[in-house]
C-alpha cells in the first residue's frame, strides 16, 4: 500500500476501531457537531448587536460569540476523522468571520479609505505611467539577474581552483561590492565614469550597479553550493581522468544547482526590489512612477497598485523556485535509487 492510499484509508480504519470499541465521545458525534454549529449560527443571527462601536455589554456578547465559534472550530480540527476539506473550509470560515466582525464593529472609515487608497479612477489615469515604470523595473531586474549570475558563477568557479592570486582578487571584489551601498555605486557609475571617458545611459548604469552588487552575493551562494559537494565525488572524477573543467561541468555544477536555487531566487527578488534605488539616477522605475502619480493626482491609490504589480512579479517567481526545487529533489532521489 502506498503512502497516499494509507493516508486516505486512515479515517475509515480509525472509524472501524471506534465502532468496535463501542464508544464514541459526544463531541466527536456528527449530530453534536452540527447542532453546535446551528447554535453558533442562531447566536450570530439573532443575538449579535447591530453594527457600530459596541458598548461593554455588547462587546461581551461579541466575545462570547467568537469563543463559541472558535470552540466549534477546535472540535473540527482536533478530530482525526474529519476530512481535510472540512478542516480547510473551517479555516477559511475563521478568516471570513474574523474579518466580518472587525468590519462590523470597528470604528474604521471604510468609505473614506476606499476613496483614498483604492480609487480606480485615479489608477486609470495613472495607468500608462505605471505600466511604463513596470516594464522599466522588469528590464532592470532581468538584466541585473543575468549579469550577476554570469559574474557570480565565474567568480565562484575561479575561486574553486584555489589559486592564491585569483583568490585575493575575488575576495577583495566580493567584500568591496557587498559593503558598497547600491545607491553610491549607481552615482559613481553614472556621474563619475564620464570623467574617465566612459559614458553610459541611466538604464545601463543601473543594470551594471545592481549586477555588480548582486554578483558578490551570487558568488558566495555558488561557492557554498560547490562546498556542499563531497570530496569523494571530485576525487572519483579525477580518477576517471576528468580535468578540472570537465569535473566542474559534469560533476559539481549539476549537483550545486540543486542546492543554490532557493537562495539564488531570494537574492534575485532582493535585487529586483533594489531597482527602486535607480530613481536616484533619473530612471522612472515602478516605485518612482507610483510616487510621481501620487503627487500629481494627490491620491495614494497608485502606490497600492504599485504594490500589486510588485506581487505580480515576485510571488510567481518564489512559487516557481519551490516547484523547481521539489522536482530537482525528486529527480535526485530517483538517481540515488
Amino acid at each position: 500500500m502506498t503512502d497516499k492510499q494509507y493516508a486516505s484509508s486512515t479515517p475509515s480504519r480509525l472509524a472501524d476501531v471506534r465502532e468496535r470499541m463501542g464508544h464514541v465521545p459526544l463531541i466527536r458525534k456528527a449530530g453534536f457537531l452540527y447542532s453546535f454549529l446551528a447554535v453558533v449560527v442562531i447566536f450570530g443571527v439573532f443575538l449579535l448587536p447591530p453594527s457600530g462601536p459596541p458598548g461593554i455589554l455588547q462587546l461581551l456578547i461579541v466575545v462570547l460569540f467568537t469563543l463559541l465559534f472558535l470552540a466549534w472550530a477546535v472540535i473540527v480540527f482536533t478530530d482525526e476523522l474529519k476530512p481535510e476539506i472540512m478542516k480547510t473550509a473551517t479555516a477559511v470560515a475563521i478568516l471570513i468571520v474574523g474579518a466580518w466582525l472587525y468590519y462590523r464593529y470597528s470604528t474604521g472609515r471604510w468609505s473614506e479609505m476606499t476613496e483614498l487608497f483604492f480609487n480606480f479612477e485615479v489608477i486609470r489615469k495613472a495607468w500608462p505611467t505605471l505600466v511604463q515604470g513596470f516594464w522599466t523595473t522588469l528590464l532592470l531586474a532581468v538584466c541585473a539577474a543575468v549579469v550577476s549570475t554570469v559574474l557570480g558563477l565565474l567568480l565562484a568557479v575561479f575561486r574553486s581552483f584555489n589559486n592564491v592570486v585569483l583568490n585575493v582578487f575575488i575576495i577583495a571584489y566580493v567584500d568591496f561590492f557587498r559593503a558598497m551601498p547600491i545607491i553610491v555605486l549607481m552615482y559613481l557609475i553614472y556621474y563619475a565614469l564620464p570623467f574617465m571617458g566612459i559614458r553610459l545611459s541611466a538604464i545601463m548604469s543601473g543594470i551594471i550597479a545592481l549586477g555588480l552588487n548582486s554578483s558578490a552575493y551570487v558568488s558566495e551562494i555558488f561557492r557554498a553550493g560547490f562546498l556542499s559537494i563531497k570530496k569523494g565525488q571530485i576525487e572519483a572524477a579525477h580518477a576517471l581522468g576528468l580535468n578540472p573543467v570537465k569535473t566542474m561541468r559534469l560533476v559539481i555544477l549539476p549537483q550545486a544547482f540543486r542546492v543554490v536555487i532557493p537562495p539564488l531566487v531570494g537574492n534575485y527578488v532582493a535585487s529586483a526590489k533594489d531597482t527602486a534605488l535607480a530613481s536616484a539616477i533619473s530612471i522612472i522605475e515602478l516605485l518612482k512612477a507610483g510616487l510621481s502619480q501620487k503627487s500629481l493626482l494627490a491620491n495614494p491609490s497608485p502606490l497600492i497598485f504599485v504594490t500589486v504589480l510588485y506581487l505580480v512579479m515576485f510571488v510567481p517567481l518564489t512559487r516557481f523556485s519551490g516547484l523547481l526545487e521539489r522536482k530537482m529533489k525528486a529527480s535526485q532521489r530517483k538517481v540515488n535509487l
